[in-house]
């Protein structure tokens, strides 16, 4: 899953995010599985405009960024496989 997730975010994901903690146009991804719970990830995947609208953290983090995290509409496999990319890279 983490081979398939890493395919994934080499075409989605990595013109923005990085996997250390450095930001590039958003976050790093490094320790992001280990600050937030897996269903969050996958609901941030997947839904992006809403969470941003609701997660205080998110706008927060949106004012760092500034920059909303586009909608990829990434499938929940395509979604789970990222996760499962990312909890790879956290170790």
């Amino acid at each position: 899953m983490a081979a398939s997730g890493e395919k994934v975010a080499g075409v989605k994901c990595s013109s923005c995010h990085k996997l250390s903690d450095e930001k590039l146009v958003g976050p790093g991804w490094s320790g992001v599985t280990k600050r937030r719970t897996p269903v969050w990830i996958m609901n941030f995947i997947t839904n992006p405009d809403p969470m941003i609208d609701k997660d205080p953290k998110l706008q927060a983090q949106l004012e760092l960024c500034l920059l909303r995290m586009p909608n990829q509409s990434l499938n929940d496999t395509d979604a789970r496989n990222v996760l499962e990319y990312m909890r790879q890279n956290d170790g």
